[in-house]
């Protein structure tokens, strides 16, 4: 049981380099996350940025792909594009999902490219989350944010705009091993 308080910490948990940290998860949502039916589907919701500098992936890999690998069960991963945001096709991967699981990403790398980037990746999320809510047939499956929030001034503020999220995981970047972790945080 003192494991689970540990995990289940106030919003103030900061993770440190290349670790993740549950900001907060329900316990039923989280004894829910670790015992997955085999059969069950991840859908993995990822935006479209840049490799993390620190990195050293392919340059043709897609920077989440170390998470889709890590996931316990099978993933259907779909990235999204930030100055698209929700298509007609992202809601079609849903209705199979076991668990959906979304990324945001806020590091200098991503903001510098983008200075919007938080806030239109936050829209996407939320409107994911939305459109599990109200599909009656949904209603157990868990929405997991992912917030890569990096190590910046703005890193306060970005954890404090993802509060309306039931189950939160921080990192401050994503390289393999930290999205690795983030796994082993949700999913044990």
């Amino acid at each position: 049981m003192g494991e689970l308080r540990r995990l289940l910490r106030a919003d103030s948990q900061q993770p440190s380099d290349g670790r993740a940290a549950l900001i907060r998860c329900p316990p039923h949502t989280l004894t829910q996350l670790r015992t997955l039916n085999e059969a069950e589907i991840i859908t993995l919701y990822t935006p479209v940025v840049p490799h993390s500098p620190s990195a050293t992936l392919v340059k043709n890999m897609d920077p989440f792909e170390p998470l889709g690998r890590a996931l316990p069960r099978p993933v259907r991963h779909v990235p999204f594009r930030m100055d698209v945001g929700m298509t007609e096709l992202h809601p079609y991967f849903l209705s199979a999902s076991g668990v959906v699981v979304v990324v945001v990403c806020a590091t200098e790398n991503v903001l510098s490219h983008n200075p919007e980037a938080f806030e239109r990746q936050l829209k996407f999320a939320r409107s994911i989350r939305s459109q599990v809510e109200k599909d009656a047939s949904m209603i157990s499956v868990p929405v997991v944010l992912l917030a890569i929030v990096g190590d910046g001034e703005d890193q306060e503020a970005h954890e404090l705009a993802v509060r309306d999220f039931p189950v939160v995981v921080t990192l401050h970047d994503y390289t393999p091993l930290s999205l690795e972790r983030a796994v082993q945080a949700v999913f044990g």
